[in-house]
């Protein structure tokens, strides 16, 4: 059965779809093992960034979350050997009535169910908010992964964060775990960076990933070219990051 992780952060800009393909791509290259990414942001970037052509899809979630097909049916391979699947801005087209459904919290568990046991990661890239689309991930997921940037703003959103979790522990019966904080868009000339990752420590002690993602343009640069950082760089400090932050996931679940 996978080990199944939401990538959440309900900030934008913080690494949370660089994090999910880049992570996922990793697991594939450097421990060939069996990865879907659930890319349950309406935006694709993560889709797009794995080299699916999100605006030509005939099928994708939003079909699955409102019963049309199954997920099996809209997955697609990609070069890099992890399978998608993708979203578009339909999707958020489709929120008001997705939200209406009964069982509405549960329609992503029950897709990813029927097909679980063929992978050994699912990892669902989350929206940068706490909607329905996030809360089924988050509902899916055995655990989160937290990106959090280097900034005073990506501090101030952790208590928002939290709150979603205990929403989700508490009110929907659900008991998500942290599996890691992930400290991106880290520069150590920077103090404020610096500032930002003692905080975060103080705040979460040994959840915080050893693994620091720096600011770099080649990280950014990468999806225009529907690469993953280890093909665009691959002797980089990004990519030497994201190969040591899948590292440690090994090391948390294997």
């Amino acid at each position: 059965m996978a080990h199944k992780l939401a990538i959440f952060n309900m900030k934008g800009g913080v690494g949370k779809s660089t994090s999910a393909y880049n992570l996922s791509t990793g697991l594939v290259r450097f421990h060939q093992k069996r990865v879907l990414l659930v890319d349950i942001d309406p935006q694709g970037h993560a889709s797009a960034a794995l080299g699916i052509p999100i605006w030509q899809i005939e099928k994708q979630l939003k079909d699955v979350l409102q019963r049309q097909v199954k997920i099996k049916d809209v997955i697609l391979p990609t070069a890099s050997g992890v399978d998608v699947a993708p979203s578009n801005i339909l999707l958020a087209e489709e929120e008001i009535p997705i939200s209406g459904l009964p069982g509405r919290e549960l329609l992503l568990r029950k897709a990813i169910g029927a097909i679980a046991n063929q992978y050994d990661y699912v990892l669902i890239d989350c929206p940068p908010n706490i909607g329905v689309f996030s809360v089924n991930a988050l509902m899916a997921s055995d655990a989160v992964l937290i990106p959090v940037d280097m900034s005073y703003l990506g501090l101030l959103g952790i208590n928002g964060i939290e709150r979603a979790l205990s929403l989700v522990r508490e009110q929907l019966d659900h008991p998500i775990d942290i599996t890691g904080v992930l400290a991106t868009r880290f520069d150590a000339r920077n103090n404020l960076s610096k500032e930002v990752l003692k905080s975060l420590q103080d705040h979460f002690g040994s959840k915080v990933f050893q693994t620091l993602i720096p600011e770099t343009v080649k990280l950014r640069e990468a999806p225009s070219f529907s690469l993953s950082i280890f093909e665009h760089e691959p002797r980089g400090a990004g990519s030497k990051a994201y190969q040591d932050l899948v590292d440690e996931i090994i090391a948390i679940y294997e």
